[in-house]
């Protein structure tokens, strides 16, 4: 399968299943809208910044932790569609539950690594600073750029890892070792999938972010974030399947493909 063909099927996948949009779109709605109580406003040019309060805080953590739930209950119906042929909403919830604790773990293994690699870098660079040794900080300099290409490096080697997980329905660590795998043998082909994905993400969100300029002159306050909380909302849930579908069609498609296959795309 070809990237840009696996990027279609994503869209395809979305535009047919919009009942799965429908459902992240709820959850979207809902944390865009139940933070705009907690959310401060911005402060005027020259005043103190923003801090986030408790509640907003607490919010984030139980959003994010829902979101893990979503997550395997997309992915899992994303896999119905792809292998069955059909979408199978009441299967949702059991999928979200039976990949709950696999998915948190294997995100938080995730941050894991990137933190303590970041925690590196940071370490470096604020040890060597003081000393003011030129030959010392080149070094540290070295160092932290080796750190943050270490960082990129685990992140695509492992992003694909959650959709793995799914569509296999495979242990943590086993789904770790086959994204690896399959990145190593295709590994332009998800770099450009993924560099594909995210300019396409960037080019529709500088579009939603000019919306949201023009209504901000015409609409005021709370209304305004309502407004544009439902839309991005909308925006996202149908880009969130989008991706989604796309990962997995690709992986799907090409996990039997060894490195021979990499010219071919």
């Amino acid at each position: 399968m070809k990237v840009l063909d696996a990027i279609k099927k994503g869209f395809e996948i979305a535009g047919k299943n919009m009942n799965l949009v429908l459902i992240v779109f709820i959850f979207n709605a809902i944390w865009n809208l139940g933070v705009i109580p907690f959310t401060p406003q911005a402060p005027a040019a020259g005043g103190a910044g923003v801090t986030m309060s408790p509640q907003l805080t607490l919010l984030s953590i139980l959003f994010v932790l829902a979101s893990i739930f979503i997550q395997g209950g997309v992915l899992g119906s994303i896999k119905d569609v792809i292998k069955e042929g059909k979408l199978e909403l009441g299967k949702f919830a059991g999928y979200g539950a039976k990949f709950y604790l696999r998915l948190l773990c294997l995100a938080l293994i995730i941050i894991l690594l990137v933190g303590v690699i970041g925690f590196f870098a940071t370490f470096v660079i604020a040890a060597s600073a003081p000393t003011k040794n030129v030959v010392l900080i080149a070094l540290a300099t070295i160092v932290t750029l080796a750190l943050i290409l270490a960082g990129i490096a685990v992140l695509i080697f492992l992003f694909l890892s959650p959709y793995i997980l799914v569509m296999e329905d495979m242990g943590i660590f086993q789904a770790i070792r086959t994204s690896i795998d399959f990145v190593k043998k295709l590994i332009l082909n998800v770099i450009g999938l993924g560099v594909m994905l995210v300019l396409i993400g960037f080019g529709i969100g500088l579009v939603m972010g000019l919306v949201a300029g023009v209504l901000s002159f015409i609409i005021k306050g709370k209304f305004l974030q309502v407004l544009t909380g439902l839309i991005n909302g909308g925006v996202n849930a149908y880009l969130s399947i989008v991706v989604a579908s796309c990962l997995a069609c690709y992986y799907l498609a090409m996990k039997g493909s060894g490195a021979k296959e990499t010219a071919t795309q």
